[in-house]
Protein backbone atom coordinates (compact mmCIF):
# COMPACT_ATOMS: atom_id res chain seq x y z
CA UNK A 1 0.00 0.00 0.00
CA UNK A 2 1.18 3.38 -0.84
CA UNK A 3 1.43 6.22 1.68
CA UNK A 4 4.63 7.81 2.24
CA UNK A 5 5.39 9.42 -1.19
CA UNK A 6 8.67 11.37 -0.53
CA UNK A 7 11.29 11.96 2.63
CA UNK A 8 10.89 15.62 3.52
CA UNK A 9 12.68 16.52 6.45
CA UNK A 10 14.40 16.08 9.82
CA UNK A 11 14.06 17.97 12.72
CA UNK A 12 16.78 18.17 15.17
CA UNK A 13 17.79 19.98 18.69
CA UNK A 14 20.44 22.55 18.78
CA UNK A 15 21.88 24.04 21.50
CA UNK A 16 23.43 27.39 19.56
CA UNK A 17 20.69 28.10 16.74
CA UNK A 18 22.53 30.91 14.71
CA UNK A 19 26.13 28.14 14.96
CA UNK A 20 23.76 25.51 13.61
CA UNK A 21 21.97 27.80 10.70
CA UNK A 22 25.68 29.29 10.02
CA UNK A 23 26.67 25.72 9.76
CA UNK A 24 24.51 24.32 7.53
CA UNK A 25 24.40 27.17 4.70
CA UNK A 26 28.27 27.29 4.94
CA UNK A 27 28.82 23.62 4.48
CA UNK A 28 25.74 22.39 2.96
CA UNK A 29 24.65 25.79 1.46
CA UNK A 30 21.08 25.51 2.98
CA UNK A 31 18.86 29.08 2.87
CA UNK A 32 16.77 30.04 5.73
CA UNK A 33 13.76 30.79 4.67
CA UNK A 34 11.70 30.98 7.95
CA UNK A 35 12.31 31.84 11.30
CA UNK A 36 9.50 31.30 14.42
CA UNK A 37 11.25 31.87 17.23
CA UNK A 38 14.02 29.23 18.20
CA UNK A 39 12.78 27.49 15.06
CA UNK A 40 14.73 28.02 11.96
CA UNK A 41 13.55 26.45 8.50
CA UNK A 42 16.23 25.85 5.92
CA UNK A 43 16.02 24.47 2.35
CA UNK A 44 18.43 23.67 -0.34
CA UNK A 45 15.67 24.10 -3.25
CA UNK A 46 12.14 25.33 -4.00
CA UNK A 47 10.76 23.22 -1.30
CA UNK A 48 9.64 25.44 1.77
CA UNK A 49 12.12 23.43 4.21
CA UNK A 50 14.11 20.05 4.68
CA UNK A 51 15.63 20.89 8.12
CA UNK A 52 14.23 22.29 10.79
CA UNK A 53 16.43 23.69 14.09
CA UNK A 54 14.78 23.74 17.05
CA UNK A 55 17.02 25.61 19.40
CA UNK A 56 17.27 24.31 23.04
CA UNK A 57 19.83 26.60 25.56
CA UNK A 58 19.60 23.79 28.14
CA UNK A 59 21.55 21.84 25.72
CA UNK A 60 18.90 18.73 25.76
CA UNK A 61 20.45 16.42 22.88
CA UNK A 62 17.86 14.57 20.27
CA UNK A 63 16.11 14.58 16.96
CA UNK A 64 12.16 15.86 17.27
CA UNK A 65 11.13 13.81 14.55
CA UNK A 66 11.10 12.46 11.02
CA UNK A 67 9.19 14.25 8.39
CA UNK A 68 7.93 12.35 5.69
CA UNK A 69 5.40 13.69 3.04
CA UNK A 70 2.28 12.09 1.51
CA UNK A 71 0.00 13.06 -1.55
CA UNK A 72 -2.55 14.22 -0.17
CA UNK A 73 -5.10 14.96 3.19
CA UNK A 74 -7.15 11.60 2.23
CA UNK A 75 -4.23 9.81 2.31
CA UNK A 76 -2.74 11.45 5.78
CA UNK A 77 -6.18 9.93 7.30
CA UNK A 78 -5.86 6.60 5.67
CA UNK A 79 -1.85 5.94 7.09
CA UNK A 80 -3.17 7.40 10.44
CA UNK A 81 -5.71 4.66 10.53
CA UNK A 82 -3.50 2.07 9.94
CA UNK A 83 -1.01 3.05 12.25
CA UNK A 84 -2.23 0.96 15.44
CA UNK A 85 -2.21 -1.90 13.72
CA UNK A 86 1.30 -2.06 12.10
CA UNK A 87 2.44 -1.76 15.54
CA UNK A 88 2.74 2.21 15.95
CA UNK A 89 0.97 4.72 18.02
CA UNK A 90 -1.00 8.02 17.06
CA UNK A 91 0.51 11.35 19.10
CA UNK A 92 -2.69 13.54 19.04
CA UNK A 93 -5.12 14.72 16.56
CA UNK A 94 -4.22 16.07 12.85
CA UNK A 95 -3.53 19.37 13.36
CA UNK A 96 -2.56 22.85 10.63
CA UNK A 97 -0.66 25.87 10.93
CA UNK A 98 2.36 24.66 10.83
CA UNK A 99 4.80 26.71 8.67
CA UNK A 100 5.74 25.13 5.09
CA UNK A 101 2.84 22.66 5.12
CA UNK A 102 -0.85 22.18 4.68
CA UNK A 103 -1.35 20.10 7.91
CA UNK A 104 0.38 17.25 9.82
CA UNK A 105 0.26 14.67 12.34
CA UNK A 106 2.62 12.61 14.50
CA UNK A 107 3.31 9.51 15.44
CA UNK A 108 5.68 6.68 17.55
CA UNK A 109 6.90 3.82 15.85
CA UNK A 110 8.53 0.83 17.76
CA UNK A 111 11.67 1.67 19.86
CA UNK A 112 10.25 5.32 19.93
CA UNK A 113 10.78 6.80 17.05
CA UNK A 114 9.01 9.62 15.84
CA UNK A 115 7.67 9.82 12.05
CA UNK A 116 5.27 13.14 11.24
CA UNK A 117 3.17 12.74 8.27
CA UNK A 118 2.35 15.76 6.46
CA UNK A 119 0.75 16.84 3.25
CA UNK A 120 0.80 19.62 0.77
CA UNK A 121 4.75 21.58 1.02
CA UNK A 122 4.91 24.98 0.22
CA UNK A 123 6.94 25.82 -2.73
CA UNK A 124 9.17 29.46 -2.29
CA UNK A 125 11.03 31.49 -4.83
CA UNK A 126 13.74 30.12 -6.47
CA UNK A 127 17.29 30.37 -4.42
CA UNK A 128 19.89 32.60 -5.06
CA UNK A 129 22.78 31.21 -6.78
CA UNK A 130 25.24 28.67 -4.91
CA UNK A 131 26.72 25.59 -4.52
CA UNK A 132 24.63 23.65 -2.54
CA UNK A 133 23.26 19.88 -1.80
CA UNK A 134 20.35 18.96 -4.45
CA UNK A 135 17.96 17.68 -1.50
CA UNK A 136 17.09 15.81 1.81
CA UNK A 137 17.77 12.17 0.43
CA UNK A 138 17.20 9.71 3.76
CA UNK A 139 17.18 8.78 7.33
CA UNK A 140 18.89 6.06 9.20
CA UNK A 141 17.66 4.74 11.89
CA UNK A 142 18.99 2.14 14.55
CA UNK A 143 16.95 0.04 16.45
CA UNK A 144 17.14 -2.93 18.86
CA UNK A 145 15.48 -5.26 16.91
CA UNK A 146 14.77 -4.54 13.00
CA UNK A 147 11.29 -6.88 12.76
CA UNK A 148 8.89 -4.64 14.46
CA UNK A 149 10.46 -1.66 13.07
CA UNK A 150 10.48 -2.83 9.23
CA UNK A 151 6.79 -4.24 9.78
CA UNK A 152 6.14 -0.55 10.62
CA UNK A 153 7.72 0.91 7.91
CA UNK A 154 6.34 -1.65 5.62
CA UNK A 155 2.71 -1.64 6.80
CA UNK A 156 2.63 1.60 8.75
CA UNK A 157 3.95 4.13 5.85
CA UNK A 158 4.21 1.88 2.94
CA UNK A 159 7.77 1.95 2.07
CA UNK A 160 8.84 -0.81 0.03
CA UNK A 161 12.05 -3.23 0.42
CA UNK A 162 15.54 -2.42 -1.28
CA UNK A 163 17.93 -4.57 0.47
CA UNK A 164 19.42 -6.31 3.32
CA UNK A 165 22.43 -7.27 4.77
CA UNK A 166 22.78 -9.91 6.77
CA UNK A 167 20.87 -9.32 10.65
CA UNK A 168 22.52 -5.76 10.40
CA UNK A 169 20.83 -3.79 8.13
CA UNK A 170 18.35 -2.94 5.64
CA UNK A 171 17.18 -0.27 2.83
CA UNK A 172 13.69 0.80 2.08
CA UNK A 173 12.37 2.92 -0.46
CA UNK A 174 9.24 5.29 -0.98
CA UNK A 175 9.71 6.90 -4.92
CA UNK A 176 12.58 5.94 -7.25
CA UNK A 177 15.55 6.31 -4.98
CA UNK A 178 16.77 3.27 -3.58
CA UNK A 179 16.09 4.21 -0.28
CA UNK A 180 14.48 7.19 1.94
CA UNK A 181 14.97 4.75 5.22
CA UNK A 182 17.54 2.34 6.35
CA UNK A 183 17.59 0.36 9.71
CA UNK A 184 20.01 -0.82 11.65
CA UNK A 185 20.46 -3.11 14.40
CA UNK A 186 22.28 -1.73 17.23
CA UNK A 187 21.84 -1.62 21.62
CA UNK A 188 19.39 1.01 21.83
CA UNK A 189 17.08 2.81 19.36
CA UNK A 190 18.87 6.40 18.34
CA UNK A 191 19.06 8.57 14.98
CA UNK A 192 22.17 6.75 12.96
CA UNK A 193 22.38 9.90 10.44
CA UNK A 194 20.43 12.23 8.18
CA UNK A 195 21.32 12.39 4.33
CA UNK A 196 21.70 14.73 1.56
CA UNK A 197 22.19 14.35 -2.37
CA UNK A 198 24.78 16.02 -3.97
CA UNK A 199 25.31 16.41 -7.86
CA UNK A 200 28.97 14.44 -7.99
CA UNK A 201 31.82 13.01 -6.46
CA UNK A 202 33.15 16.64 -7.76
CA UNK A 203 30.56 18.46 -5.54
CA UNK A 204 31.04 16.51 -2.43
CA UNK A 205 34.63 17.07 -2.53
CA UNK A 206 33.79 21.34 -2.54
CA UNK A 207 31.96 20.08 0.94
CA UNK A 208 34.80 18.70 2.05
CA UNK A 209 36.73 21.77 1.49
CA UNK A 210 34.40 24.34 3.40
CA UNK A 211 34.40 21.45 6.18
CA UNK A 212 37.84 21.40 6.12
CA UNK A 213 37.79 25.48 6.40
CA UNK A 214 35.92 25.49 9.55
CA UNK A 215 38.03 22.75 11.37
CA UNK A 216 35.52 19.52 10.75
CA UNK A 217 37.23 16.32 9.44
CA UNK A 218 35.17 13.52 7.80
CA UNK A 219 34.30 10.22 9.47
CA UNK A 220 34.13 7.93 6.97
CA UNK A 221 34.64 8.55 2.97
CA UNK A 222 34.97 9.40 0.57
CA UNK A 223 33.62 5.94 -0.94
CA UNK A 224 31.36 3.64 -2.06
CA UNK A 225 28.23 1.45 -0.37
CA UNK A 226 27.35 -1.66 -2.05
CA UNK A 227 23.59 -1.13 -1.07
CA UNK A 228 22.45 1.25 -2.95
CA UNK A 229 26.03 1.91 -5.00
CA UNK A 230 26.50 5.24 -3.75
CA UNK A 231 29.38 7.43 -3.04
CA UNK A 232 29.38 8.55 0.22
CA UNK A 233 31.05 11.42 3.10
CA UNK A 234 30.32 11.37 7.21
CA UNK A 235 30.68 14.00 9.58
CA UNK A 236 29.06 15.73 12.27
CA UNK A 237 26.96 18.41 12.50
CA UNK A 238 27.23 21.53 15.30
CA UNK A 239 24.93 19.17 17.48
CA UNK A 240 26.94 15.72 17.58
CA UNK A 241 24.66 14.39 15.09
CA UNK A 242 25.82 12.50 11.63
CA UNK A 243 25.33 14.25 8.39
CA UNK A 244 25.90 11.86 5.12
CA UNK A 245 26.37 13.27 1.29
CA UNK A 246 25.62 11.01 -1.32
CA UNK A 247 25.90 10.82 -4.95
CA UNK A 248 24.85 8.30 -7.50
CA UNK A 249 22.11 6.61 -5.55
CA UNK A 250 20.92 3.73 -7.39
CA UNK A 251 17.12 3.85 -8.41
CA UNK A 252 14.79 1.44 -8.26
CA UNK A 253 11.91 0.08 -10.96
CA UNK A 254 10.64 1.63 -12.89
CA UNK A 255 12.82 4.48 -13.41
CA UNK A 256 15.76 2.50 -12.39
CA UNK A 257 17.21 -1.32 -12.85
CA UNK A 258 18.27 -1.72 -9.26
CA UNK A 259 17.20 -4.96 -8.02
CA UNK A 260 16.19 -5.94 -3.90
CA UNK A 261 19.41 -7.78 -2.96
CA UNK A 262 20.00 -9.89 0.07
CA UNK A 263 23.43 -9.16 1.38
CA UNK A 264 25.71 -11.46 2.94
CA UNK A 265 26.44 -10.85 6.52
CA UNK A 266 29.02 -8.79 8.09
CA UNK A 267 30.36 -5.60 6.88
CA UNK A 268 32.08 -6.06 3.46
CA UNK A 269 29.37 -4.78 1.40
CA UNK A 270 29.41 -1.54 3.36
CA UNK A 271 32.14 -0.08 1.59
CA UNK A 272 33.26 -1.20 -2.02
CA UNK A 273 36.63 0.79 -1.96
CA UNK A 274 37.68 -0.28 1.41
CA UNK A 275 37.98 -1.58 4.70
CA UNK A 276 34.75 -1.58 7.19
CA UNK A 277 33.72 1.82 8.58
CA UNK A 278 35.24 2.83 11.55
CA UNK A 279 34.67 2.66 15.52
CA UNK A 280 33.68 6.51 15.15
CA UNK A 281 30.76 5.53 12.57
CA UNK A 282 29.60 2.64 14.12
CA UNK A 283 29.37 4.20 17.73
CA UNK A 284 27.88 7.71 16.39
CA UNK A 285 24.39 7.93 17.92
CA UNK A 286 21.87 10.62 18.10
CA UNK A 287 18.90 10.46 20.68
CA UNK A 288 15.41 10.68 20.28
CA UNK A 289 14.38 13.96 21.84
CA UNK A 290 13.18 13.22 25.57
CA UNK A 291 9.85 14.69 26.44
CA UNK A 292 6.06 14.21 24.96
CA UNK A 293 6.57 15.16 20.87
CA UNK A 294 4.69 18.68 20.16
CA UNK A 295 3.37 19.97 16.91
CA UNK A 296 4.90 23.08 15.78
CA UNK A 297 2.37 25.64 15.33
CA UNK A 298 3.02 29.25 14.48
CA UNK A 299 0.81 30.12 12.10
CA UNK A 300 -2.83 31.02 14.52
CA UNK A 301 -3.24 26.57 13.39
CA UNK A 302 -5.29 24.67 15.30
CA UNK A 303 -5.26 20.52 16.14
CA UNK A 304 -8.02 19.67 13.31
Amino acid sequence: MDLVSRVGHMALRVPDLEAAVGFHSEVLGLVETEREGPVSYLTCNERHHELILIERRDRARGYEHIGLQVPDAETLERARSGVAAAGGELLGPTYDGEPGVDRAALLRGPGGHVFKLFAGMEAGPSLPEGDRVTKFEHVSIKARGLGPTERFIERGLGFHFSDRLGRTASWWHCDADHHGMALVFAPRPELSHYAWSALDLNAMGRICDRLAARGGKLIWGPSRHGPGNNLFIYFHDTAGAMIEVCADLAAMPPEGDYQPKQWPGGLGAINQWGGPPPPRFLLTGFPIAKGEPQPIVSRQGNPA
